[in-house]
């Protein structure tokens, strides 16, 4: 592969070089646009040869996936127990995954800032000791929450802060199937051989 070229600046000291350059200019330009048209051109006939084998593949595989997925939530319960979120089969791995937890309001009426003001007003003490700021989760321009820090500190903030404020932790759960880096790779090396 060829390496780039250093960038030559276009240094115009005459009218007759500044006309000289614009037609150079618009030589490159044409040239540009007439190359930029041969390689789309190309490109569209590769994906037309190769369009309805990909179409049918990408059913197939849709196909596929969907009935995979709805027998492991058919067969959640014996499969999938709490402790095995996944499948160890030959050429993949087969299971459910948990995105990471977000910050969500528990009721959708309520405005951020307004509970940002309630984060911020609500403590909560053993006796005299403050055990809980929720002013620490206030961004204060127009009040606003620090998703990031209540994340962060998600295992220690109290139900009662969340379910006072009107907050919650979310996360989603979601399935896949993850072929094995051993079968892809074989692929590429029967691309690269091709």
């Amino acid at each position: 592969m060829k390496s780039k070229e250093k960038f030559q600046p276009v240094h115009i000291t005459s009218r007759e070089a500044m006309t000289a350059t614009i037609n150079r200019y618009v030589a490159d330009r044409v040239e540009h646009a007439s190359l930029t048209l041969s390689m789309e051109s190309e490109i569209a006939e590769i994906q037309k040869r190769y369009q309805r084998e990909l179409d049918e593949l990408g059913r197939r595989i849709g196909a596929a996936e969907a009935g995979i997925h709805v027998w492991a939530q058919q067969h959640r319960d014996d499969e999938f127990p709490r402790e095995r979120k996944s499948i160890e089969l030959q050429l993949a791995t087969v299971g459910f995954r948990e995105t990471p937890y977000r910050v969500e309001k528990a009721r959708s009426k309520d405005t951020w800032g307004e509970i940002a003001l309630r984060m911020a007003s609500y403590e909560e003490r053993a006796g005299e000791q403050l055990t809980f700021r929720g002013e620490d989760y206030v961004v204060y321009s127009d009040p606003d929450l620090s998703k990031k820090l209540l994340l962060q500190d998600r295992a220690r903030i109290p139900a009662s802060a969340l379910k006072a404020v009107g907050i919650r932790f979310e996360f989603d759960e979601n399935f896949y199937i993850d072929v094995k880096s051993e079968v892809l790779a074989g692929v590429k090396r029967e691309g690269a051989a091709a």
